[in-house]
């Protein structure tokens, strides 16, 4: 009789796991092994088949992601209802999509729908970034330009060496989580899903940062609710405030000072957390080396003979574990960071035409998927 009921609860114990939803936990990347490229589409539009381009290429070179920098001084580019930009308030050319107001051209959300569909064929994560609380000019003439004039003025203070940031409150937190949140649903269902919160080029405080710390770890508590892995930049991170940050934040490092010259650089480097002070303190890093990883879209770096050069520096003398710089590093082993990132940057505003720009980073971009996989 025991015997007979044992089965039976056996049975419905079967019954009961097969009709409820089975999660299936994400395989995380080996150490050093998720590495991709990041592309600045805020300042720099590009046809949705080119991104499909980048995308082939990262995946034919073993690469696992590509990045979208979403948000930045010239443009805030995705449609987005809590931003108020609209295909209703937008025109449609060629496959561009432009703010009726603003005239910046976005993507829709059927056009990354394709891409992602694209990238989920390809093996390839798509991140989106939304950059804040600073490289919000773009985001900022959206709000207005849909007649948020007012939650604006509530929300953005400027500031004299960044320009317009976000205040870090409860409101800015309210909203941004809201328009992150509406970015996410664009990104939701792949695999290693992630999020990049920005935080970069914000502040030249070095003492602790406290109003930053609660609006970093809302806006990474929020986007981990969606399912996302919550990433932002080294910036905001100061060695005297690591315990108060969510560890689950992996921190995509690209410069220990911003390029900061003088004594205020001098300061950054006694308060800016090192990347080694990251991972001895349980934080998952990237490594997105701002001296060897990254292409800035001008006229010289785009030359052949330049872009070689920057190849063949990089193969000499970086791999994962180089952080700042050319400067040698306490590091040995790949323990703690999750992988690296090459980056095509736009900051210049140089008029050249999509297929140039592939055409002239594929090799660097090829040359740096291969170095980021090497053991160490």
């Amino acid at each position: 009789m025991k015997r007979k009921q044992t089965l039976l609860l056996l049975f419905l114990s079967l019954c009961l796991w097969l009709s409820t939803p089975q999660i299936h936990a994400q395989a995380a990347p080996a150490n050093g092994q998720f590495n991709g490229l990041t592309l600045d589409v805020a300042r720099r539009y590009y046809q949705v088949d080119t991104i499909k381009q980048f995308i082939t290429t990262v995946s034919e070179n073993h690469g696992q992601f590509v990045q979208l920098h979403l948000s930045d001084k010239q443009s805030f580019a995705i449609e987005n209802d809590t931003a108020g930009q609209t295909l209703a308030n937008a025109t449609e050319v060629d496959g561009v999509w432009r703010n009726n107001t603003t005239h910046q051209p976005f993507y829709s959300k059927a056009q990354i729908a394709d891409l992602l569909a694209y990238a989920k064929q390809q093996h390839i994560t798509l991140i989106p970034e939304v950059d804040t609380p600073a490289h919000i000019d773009g985001l900022a003439a959206t709000m207005k330009a849909s007649g948020q004039q007012a939650l604006v003025k509530k929300l953005i203070t400027k500031q004299t060496d960044y320009g317009p940031e976000f205040k870090l409150n409860k409101a800015s937190i309210a909203f941004i989580s809201q328009l992150d949140t509406e970015v996410a649903q664009s990104f939701t269902g792949q695999e290693n899903a992630r999020f990049h919160l920005g935080g970069d080029e914000f502040t030249d405080q070095t003492t602790a940062n406290k109003p930053y710390v609660r609006y970093l770890n809302a806006l990474a508590a929020n986007i981990k609710q969606a399912g996302f892995i919550p990433e932002a930049w080294n910036d905001g991170f100061l060695t005297t405030s690591l315990k108060s940050f969510d560890p689950a934040i992996q921190v995509t490092y690209w410069n220990w000072t911003a390029d900061e010259k003088g004594s205020a650089g001098k300061a950054r480097k006694k308060s800016w957390a090192t990347m080694p002070a990251l991972i001895h303190h349980g934080f998952k890093v990237l490594n997105y080396n701002d001296y060897y990883l990254y292409v800035n879209l001008t006229s010289s770096d785009l030359k052949p003979k330049n872009i070689r050069y920057m190849s063949s520096d990089m193969r000499q003398n970086w791999d994962p574990t180089i952080w700042d710089n050319d400067a040698e590093s306490s590091l040995n082993t790949l323990h703690g960071i999750v992988g690296s990132s090459a980056s095509i940057w736009a900051d210049k505003g140089l008029k050249v035409s999509d297929q140039t720009i592939y055409t002239r980073t594929k090799p660097f971009v090829k040359n740096f998927l291969t170095l980021a996989r090497q053991p160490i």
